[in-house]
């Protein structure tokens, strides 16, 4: 078996290839390339002694050349597509960077894999942020994927036209084309950019008398649905593995967490007393959905997954992240 992953660097990435040392490591010529455009964070000593089946090579998705080279040398089985350009509010300040980053790159990871091994199962990594907030749509309804998309940022346009590239792709050639619309993931090792880490971040250096006890926060009055990542990878294995070509899958908890409530429970979490939050106007988006939940119905139906982490052990792990980062 011959995985091929992209953004192998990234928080998703890491925890994806520690799933699959665990899930393939028995499997004969078992061998996993992982590319991504910056490797500086990725620790192969992290793997131990599955570090042997890991090979690293720095590719830039946009260069169709360098794709196409890598693609027809290594001839992988299964390809998870995770590299992109993740951050809603960069993509506010970057929509040119971001739509050249998911899309371009996304569309050429699809032709190589068209032209050199058609055979392979593609996972494509795209986003809940797809469907936006649906008019009308009752708040207590989650959201299946049979909903119309909406996207409502550039981060999620750049996404959905991916998404459709993908099925596509999978109706036009066949291609064993896999599609992930995941919710919010949380966990151990994830940037400070995203909303929980950077909660769990601040409240570390709270603790460690770094910053006085005042989290920052942006909205905290939108409700999101939150997955721990390693419940998030083994949803990816499951649907490459057992899912249906070219369909869409929701990759979520199925519930929905109000953000002062997350926040709550971090902040339950603190060695420090009497912690106050003051909104930080540039934590504001543009565009703020109120609600975004899923329904998990279709992947465990298909696939046979479910989750095993709690909210409070992701918010937990988290937190003990940043502590050890800090120091």
């Amino acid at each position: 078996m011959k995985i091929l992953i992209t953004g192998i660097g990234g928080f998703v990435g890491k925890h994806l290839t520690s799933y699959l040392v665990r899930e393939e490591s028995e499997r004969e010529n078992h061998k996993i390339l992982g590319v991504d455009i910056n490797l500086e964070g990725f620790n192969l000593d992290d793997y131990g002694v599955y570090s042997r089946n890991i090979e690293l090579e720095k590719v830039d998705l946009t260069d169709r050349e360098k794709v196409f080279d890598v693609i027809k040398r290594f001839e992988p089985d299964h390809l998870y597509h995770l590299a992109a350009q993740s951050s809603v509010s960069y993509s506010w300040e970057n929509p040119i960077e971001t739509f050249r980053v998911n899309v371009f790159g996304g569309v050429n990871i699809l032709e190589g894999v068209r032209a050199f091994c058609p055979e392979c199962s593609v996972l494509m990594a795209c986003t809940a942020e797809e469907y936006g907030e649906v008019d009308s749509k009752d708040e207590s309804e989650p959201i299946n994927e049979n909903f119309k998309i909406y996207p409502q940022n550039p981060y999620a346009i750049s996404k959905s036209a991916l998404d459709f590239f993908s099925s596509v792709y999978s109706v036009a050639y066949g291609l064993p084309v896999f599609i992930s619309r995941s919710f919010n993931h949380i966990g151990p090792g994830q940037s400070e950019i995203f909303v929980a880490s950077d909660f769990a971040r601040q409240i570390a250096l709270i603790d460690r008398g770094m910053q006085e006890p005042v989290i920052r926060a942006g909205n905290i009055e939108c409700y999101r649905d939150f997955l721990d990542v390693r419940d998030a990878v083994k949803a990816y294995f499951y649907i490459i593995n057992r899912g249906n070509k070219g369909q869409a899958y929701n990759v979520c908890s199925g519930e929905k967490t109000k953000i002062s409530d997350l926040l709550d429970i971090l902040i339950s979490l603190s060695e420090t007393q009497n912690i106050r939050v003051e909104v930080d106007s540039s934590k504001l988006r543009a565009i703020d959905v109120k609600v975004i939940y899923g329904d998990n119905s279709k992947l465990r139906t298909h696939t046979g997954w479910s989750p095993e982490y709690s909210l409070k052990k992701s918010l937990e792990d988290t937190l003990g992240y940043w502590k050890k980062k800090i120091g």
